[in-house]
């Protein structure tokens, strides 16, 4: 007896969403074990369940179901017979019998992109193996559960302050301002890789699939439009790499001067050597993370401007801070790391954004030593071990502000959406809703001196959110985006900045 094969499909979730694209993982091997099949190929058919059918249709399966079973049966490699799977073909009508229900096929593909069509049926996917002479090795068949509709998104209006008010677009499509002032997006998108960790049970298994939130994630970051995208946790699917930041820019507004990438475990090897030698083991596994941050300085582009027309340069600061429950000495460290170069960029007169997950809450640490400028008195919550806080220099000279600080600051906005803030830290109420944490770990901060805010993303409560934690069916990630107008101040627009330095963050810390 020869060796009986088998097809294994395997799907990330057995419901299917219209408009998004089905990819079943396919393996073929020798049943309960993992040796190797002979070369094949693998032929697909994907069915769509028919609830009524026409008389003259129904007459047709009758006889063609009536006439396979008077012929003698055809078995597979696996014991698995023809009729059973509903193998039966047309060309003209491609409609079969199987599981008790009636099908017609709507594709051959090994992927499938459900329609509207599909909404309330179950799709049917007969995967067949054949060897090199033509003979089925194997077969299998997958019924899904009904195919259900995309939720209806969201909209998120931005408010727009003072003399731009007129520009309001609720759509957040282009606006007539925008050559004058710039929009910039801050995102926490959720890796996918944490999606599989148990972690949000709470969630329908179909909303955490890749090919579902990443159309999710698209559709909403593209309705934003913004000028600036600063992305955390994209994912890239390298054994080496966990999770980083991704900047973009409009290329038609902007271009590029210079990009820093900054990795805080390279900072992290000098304060870890002048630690005493029996705290230098436990350094390397506090303080060797791999978080980054992702620094790039833009220049806007003429535009059909006159040549001595006023251009501004900024500088954009992206990134992650670590995450770890009993950390709070890392993320310091990781923050003054950011801002000991930022402010030597800064010091060149070019004005600064800092956008990112900082996993920080209002008045922590590192919150008050971005916005104060200084920590002073530790909070009650830090903890230092190995003493990592006399190896930093905490204090800066930069002018930082939260943006959406300023909702509290304007009487043009209504009391509904300052009930989303927290008055007494000067941040929203969340960016963050998860199981394990509500609270706000997300900001956009900006140069006071140099920048001035023109607009806000109007933020979202628990209602907006449909009462439901975070990633949800409506919201592909467990953080909220954050997203801010920006122009530069007159006195800082078309002025003669100093160079930057070739990397403000090579300088050794000294203590």
């Amino acid at each position: 007896m020869g060796l009986e094969w088998e097809v294994q499909v395997r799907f990330p979730s057995d419901t299917p969403v219209a408009g998004i694209e089905l990819n079943p993982w396919v393996r073929v091997n020798y049943k309960g074990s993992y040796v190797s099949p002979p070369n094949y190929a693998l032929q697909f058919a994907w069915y769509r369940e028919l609830s009524t059918l026409p008389k003259c249709v129904e007459d047709y399966v009758a006889f063609q179901d009536h006439a396979s079973r008077d012929s003698s049966m055809t078995v597979y490699g696996g014991g698995l017979n023809q009729e059973k799977h509903g193998l039966l073909n047309s060309e003209d009508l491609k409609i079969v019998k199987g599981e008790g229900k009636t099908w017609i096929q709507v594709g051959s593909s090994r992927t499938y992109t459900p329609s509207e069509d599909d909404i309330d049926s179950s799709l049917r996917l007969v995967s067949v193996a054949i060897d090199d002479m033509g003979i089925k090795m194997s077969i299998n068949v997958f019924v899904t559960t009904p195919v259900i509709r995309l939720p209806r998104p969201y909209p998120r209006h931005m408010i727009i302050f003072c003399s731009l008010r007129k520009f309001r677009n609720p759509k957040c499509i282009a606006t007539p301002f925008k050559e004058e002032s710039f929009r910039v997006l801050s995102y926490n998108i959720l890796a996918d890789l944490y999606t599989v960790s148990g972690a949000y049970t709470h969630c329908p298994n179909w909303a955490l699939t890749w090919e579902y939130r990443r159309r999710n994630l698209l559709n909403e970051i593209l309705s934003y439009d913004a000028d600036i995208l600063c992305l955390q946790e994209v994912y890239s699917a390298n054994e080496y790499v966990i999770d980083g930041c991704a900047t973009f820019f409009r290329h038609d507004r902007f271009k590029i001067v210079i990009k820093y990438e900054v990795e805080y475990d390279k900072m992290a090897l000098p304060v870890i050597e002048v630690l005493e030698p029996d705290k230098r083991n436990n350094g390397l596994f506090r303080l060797m993370k791999d978080n980054v941050a992702l620094v790039v300085i833009l220049e806007e582009k003429d535009n059909g401007r006159s040549p001595d027309a006023a251009r501004s340069t900024i500088c954009v600061a992206n990134t992650h801070i670590h995450r770890g429950l009993d950390a709070s000495d890392v993320r310091l460290f990781q923050v003054v790391n950011l801002i000991r170069g930022l402010e030597k960029i800064d010091s060149s007169g070019i004005p600064i954004l800092i956008c990112g997950d900082m996993n920080s809450l209002p008045g922590s640490d590192p919150h008050r030593f971005l916005i104060n400028g200084e920590v002073g008195c530790f909070s009650e919550k830090f903890r230092d071990p190995l003493g990592i806080h006399k190896h930093l220099k905490l204090s800066h000279s930069m002018h930082l502000a939260c943006a959406y600080a300023h909702l509290l600051d304007s009487n043009e906005v209504g009391q509904h959406q300052k009930e989303k803030m927290d008055y007494q830290a000067m941040e929203p109420l969340f960016t963050c809703f998860k199981p394990s944490l509500t609270g706000t770990l997300d900001y956009i901060l900006y140069s006071k001196n140099r920048l001035k805010v023109d607009g806000l993303l109007k933020l979202l409560d628990y209602d907006s959110l449909e009462k439901r934690l975070l990633p949800s069916p409506l919201w592909s990630s467990d953080h909220v985006a954050l997203m801010a107008n920006f122009r530069v101040k007159h006195a800082s627009r078309g002025v003669q900045y100093l160079s930057p330095p070739p990397d403000p963050w090579e300088q050794k810390q000294t203590n």
